[in-house]
């Protein structure tokens, strides 16, 4: 008798589970139920649209201040100029044509513009002309004399009219800029 009561339970344990699995099998057609609203489609917003909420109005938000991408190192020698023209190059001498292409890629969408994309110098490029105080060659006694730590320094902090361009290389590939404008000089001369 216990077992024919014990297989009963287990019959009727069975039923009730294949009644909750076809559950989920309902009508299709029907909408689902949101027991949280805009838990299934939350209001997105696009950077370029309006944002009424927004203290600018703005969908692009600004990082909170202080915020740093991971794995960033900050520039020691942001203000000791001294320091970073003794910073030592990592990749110093590293001419491989991978690094040349990286150095090329970031030098001809940020340096070109106003240095020529042959480094040349400003006056004879069409941003460059227009400039009161005309972007160097990167030829000149000046720059060739500079180290390369000097150079990584200008590209990341800036100098004179220039403004930094720490957020525009990233921090991995400004060497490689450096290699790009060394061999550019090599090929000067």
């Amino acid at each position: 008798m216990k077992r024919s009561l014990k297989n009963k339970l287990m019959i009727g344990a069975a039923g009730v589970m294949t009644l909750i699995a076809l559950q989920g099998c309902k009508d299709s057609s029907k909408p689902n139920i949101e027991v949280i609203q805009d838990m299934m489609e939350s209001p997105a917003i696009k950077p370029q649209e309006y944002d009424e909420e927004s203290p600018n109005h703005s969908g692009m938000r600004v990082p909170p201040e202080g915020t740093q991408p991971v794995g960033f190192i900050p520039y020691k020698y942001a203000k000791d100029v001294a320091g970073a023209a003794r910073n030592q190059n990592p990749m110093a001498g590293d001419m491989s044509e991978d690094s040349l292409k990286v150095g090329l890629k970031y030098y001809q969408t940020n340096c070109a513009v106003c240095h020529g994309s042959k480094g040349e110098g400003g006056e004879k490029m069409p941003v460059g002309e227009k400039m009161a105080l005309k972007p160097p060659s990167l030829y000149s006694a000046k720059i060739t004399g500079w180290t390369d730590g000097q150079i990584y320094h200008v590209i990341t902090m800036g100098q004179g009219v220039m403004g930094p361009y720490a957020s525009h290389i990233p921090q991995k590939y400004r060497w490689q800029v450096v290699n790009y404008v060394r061999h550019l000089q090599k090929e000067s001369k």
